[in-house]
C-alpha cells in the first residue's frame, strides 16, 4: 500500500464520519479504483461507491471538492489557491441500494470486479458486505465455462497454422486484429483462472499484471504478446510466439491443478460445444437424425 493510500483512506474514513453516516440513508461505502487496490499516487482523486437506502442524490456530490474546515463542496473546475492546499477531490458513483439488492438485477461485471476487489470503508449493518460476498461470488463451474470459452478460442486463433495463413489470406490489418482478439481471450484466461471478474476494459492491464498467479516470466512476453513490435511479418511472428508462449503456460498450469486432464484443447471444445451434430456424435445425430415428410 502507497502512503498516499493511506492518507486518503483516512481522508474518506473523516469524510464519512462528519458527513455521510448522520444520515441514515447511508448504507455503506467501497472504495474503488486506486484506493480500493492501495495504489494511490499523491494527486489521486478518491474515487468510491456509495450506498443508499432509498437513494437520495442531494445527501452527497457525484464529484466534487471537499473543504474539512468548512463543510463545503466546490465544482472540481474551481481554481484557487484555499482549494489546491484544503480541498479533498472526491469522485462518487451513488447507487440505490434497494435495486442492487433484487435478486433479478443483474451486476454489470465490471463492477462486481470493482467491488470485489474495493475496500469497505464503511458497513452501518453489515448488509453491503453479505451483499457483495453474494454477487461476486465467482465459483469453479463460473471459472470452467470461462477458461473451456478462452481455451477454445486461443487455439483458433493461435494452434496450426491459422496465424500464418490469416497473414497470407487477410492481410497484416486483419491478421493484427486476430492477434489483439487472442490477448483478449487470454487476458479473459487469466482473470478467469483467478477467480476474478473482467475490469473495465482501461483497467484491465493493471488488473492483469496484479493477478496472484501469473506464467513465469509473464512480464518478459506480456508486453509483446499485446503489441507486434514492428508491423511487417518478423514483427507478427514475434507476436505470435509471445501469444503462444504465454498460452502453452496456461495449458500447463491448469493440467497441473488438475483443472483438465491431458488435453485442455479438446476438453474445452467438446465441453462448451454439448449438442447433437458434432464429429464426436455424429453416429447418435444420423440415428435419430429428422427428415422432412
Amino acid at each position: 500500500m502507497t502512503p498516499a493510500t493511506k492518507e486518503k483512506r483516512t481522508q474518506l474514513t473523516q469524510f464519512i464520519r462528519e458527513v455521510l453516516a448522520p444520515f441514515p440513508e447511508l448504507v455503506g461505502v467501497v472504495g474503488i479504483g486506486s484506493i480500493g487496490t492501495g495504489r494511490c499516487r499523491p494527486d489521486s482523486d478518491i474515487d468510491a461507491v456509495v450506498f443508499l437506502d432509498p437513494l437520495d442524490l442531494y445527501i452527497v456530490p457525484a464529484e466534487a471538492i471537499w473543504v474539512p474546515q468548512t463543510d463545503t463542496f466546490h465544482s472540481i473546475f474551481a481554481e484557487s489557491e484555499t482549494l489546491a492546499a484544503e480541498g479533498i477531490p472526491l469522485d462518487f458513483l451513488r447507487l440505490d441500494f434497494q435495486l442492487w439488492s433484487k435478486p433479478d438485477f443483474v451486476w454489470p461485471e465490471a463492477r462486481r470486479a470493482e467491488l470485489s476487489q474495493g475496500w469497505l470503508a464503511h458497513d452501518r449493518d453489515g448488509r453491503l458486505a453479505e451483499l457483495i460476498a453474494a454477487r461476486t461470488a465467482y465459483g469453479e463451474a463460473e471459472q470452467i465455462t470461462r477458461l473451456d470459452e478462452a481455451i477454445t478460442w486461443l487455439d483458433q486463433h493461435l494452434n496450426w497454422d491459422a496465424p500464418e495463413q490469416n497473414w497470407k489470406a487477410l492481410g497484416p490489418t486483419i491478421a493484427h486484429d486476430r492477434l489483439h482478439a487472442a490477448f483478449q481471450y487470454l487476458a479473459a484466461a487469466l482473470f478467469a483462472y483467478n477467480r476474478r471478474w473482467l475490469p473495465w476494459r482501461n483497467r484491465q492491464m493493471s488488473a492483469l499484471l496484479a493477478l496472484p498467479w501469473l506464467p513465469d516470466h509473464f512480464d518478459d512476453w506480456v508486453l509483446l504478446a499485446n503489441n507486434a513490435p514492428s508491423l511487417d511479418k518478423v514483427g507478427y511472428d514475434r507476436r505470435v510466439l509471445a501469444l503462444r508462449t504465454i498460452f502453452d503456460d496456461i495449458l500447463r498450469q491448469v493440467r497441473q491443478d488438475g483443472l483438465y486432464g491431458d488435453d485442455p484443447i479438446g476438453a474445452a471444445f467438446i465441453r462448451s460445444h454439448a449438442e447433437p451434430g458434432r464429429s464426436w456424435n455424429m453416429a447418435t445425430f444420423n440415428e435419430r437424425r429428422r427428415k422432412a415428410e
